[in-house]
């Protein structure tokens, strides 16, 4: 292993000797360009250690020095970076209040304090053409002046630069630039974001994967994947949905799809995979010709087994239907008349050979002649 310095291989003492641990192991010796260093001799490992430590040293400095010229610079009224929120301008590294962008932040958590629907705001603010802060970087190119969605309302809703305020030393202090929003108003629009929250957390359970058993594999006729997503509380229950991610975004119906509760989902896609198993011959015109047009293709043989499997599937516990759907079913695409599900082929064709454990000569020959065409893009 060959490197400049040793301080561009790792400024951490302790990852340096993990990794030294790692090439010793593997007989992998390191080299230092510009450093003359013999590893294999106790004064030359001290001396990488020391340097290695002078090393972590010197970035824990360029990074404290770093944090304490951003306070000072804060403390000093001074704006960091090319951007700022909405409702401000930046002019001689100063945070200055944008008279027409600072009525639309004071309307925002105005019509939001008087509790109308964040869907009903992005509708209005969309027909009105209004966008979210447009910037240009340092290279001049162009950032923002997007739709405003739900996530970019509620960041705005919590952004204490409105009161004034400017984030540094771990806390949130008084800074020098004039604050857009009162602190009453704040305090309302605060409450209501804590009480909208305590209704219960919507977005689903990653743990919970037994009711999203399809989470990843449903997408929208626009290509967009479908969010698992969990009702508020009603009665102490919660309701499970695949939603669209553009009405999370923006507001209901705003997709044209429809929202499906995932139980009902999930029976949909096992009872279609149970049909197709009940009735297989189907499934092999989709298995590559170079296989079941071969003299050593016995399609009785397999759609009899499959038709067999079929037959105990009401025998399965939950988690072993859902490792089969899981197994075969590649994407459900969900269209607002209809869905669309379609199989994963090579899952299949291994369904299939495991079938046949007690053919494995057949077995072997089926699985060399799906390779070999499959190899070929068939």
């Amino acid at each position: 292993m060959v490197v400049h310095r040793l301080d561009r291989l790792t400024r951490n003492l302790s990852d340096f000797q993990q990794i030294i641990a790692e090439f010793n192991a593997h007989n992998v010796a390191l080299v230092s360009v510009t450093q003359q260093l013999d590893m294999s001799h106790h004064v030359g490992r001290l001396a990488t250690n020391i340097l290695t430590s002078f090393a972590e040293f010197e970035r824990e400095m360029v990074g404290q020095r770093v944090k304490e010229k951003r306070a000072a610079t804060l403390q000093n009224g001074r704006w960091q970076g090319t951007s700022c929120p909405l409702g401000y301008r930046i002019k001689n590294d100063c945070l200055l209040v944008d008279a027409n962008e600072s009525a639309i932040v004071k309307e925002l958590f105005s019509r939001y304090a008087s509790q109308e629907s964040v869907t009903a705001l992005i509708r209005d603010l969309d027909e009105r053409g209004i966008r979210n802060k447009e910037w240009k970087t340092r290279t001049g190119k162009l950032r923002g002046g997007q739709p405003f969605n739900r996530n970019a309302i509620y960041v705005l809703l919590k952004n204490r630069v409105y009161l004034g305020e400017v984030f540094f030393g771990g806390s949130w202090q008084r800074g020098a630039h004039e604050p857009i929003i009162v602190g009453a108003l704040w305090a309302q629009v605060q409450g209501l974001l804590e009480n909208r929250s305590r209704r219960g957390d919507t977005r689903a359970d990653t743990d919970n994967d037994t009711i999203f058993m399809l989470k990843g594999r449903v997408f929208g006729a626009d290509s967009r994947a479908m969010s698992p997503w969990l009702s508020s509380a009603y009665k102490g229950r919660k309701y499970a949905y695949y939603i669209p991610q553009r009405e999370i975004a923006e507001g209901a119906g705003v997709s044209g799809l429809p929202r499906l509760q995932a139980a009902n989902l999930n029976n949909q896609v096992w009872s279609y995979l149970r049909r197709c198993l009940a009735d297989p011959a189907w499934l092999l015109e989709y298995l590559p010709t170079e296989l079941t047009a071969h003299a050593d293709f016995d399609a009785s043989l397999v759609v009899g087994r499959l038709m067999k499997l079929e037959g105990i599937a009401d025998l399965l516990f939950p988690v072993n239907q859902k490792a089969l759907v899981l197994r075969l079913i590649d994407k459900v695409t969900i269209h607002p008349d209809r869905l669309v599900i379609e199989l994963n082929l090579d899952e299949l064709m291994e369904l299939i050979l495991e079938l046949l454990v007690d053919q494995p000569d057949l077995a072997t020959t089926y699985r060399q002649l799906y390779s070999s065409a499959r190899s070929h893009g068939r």
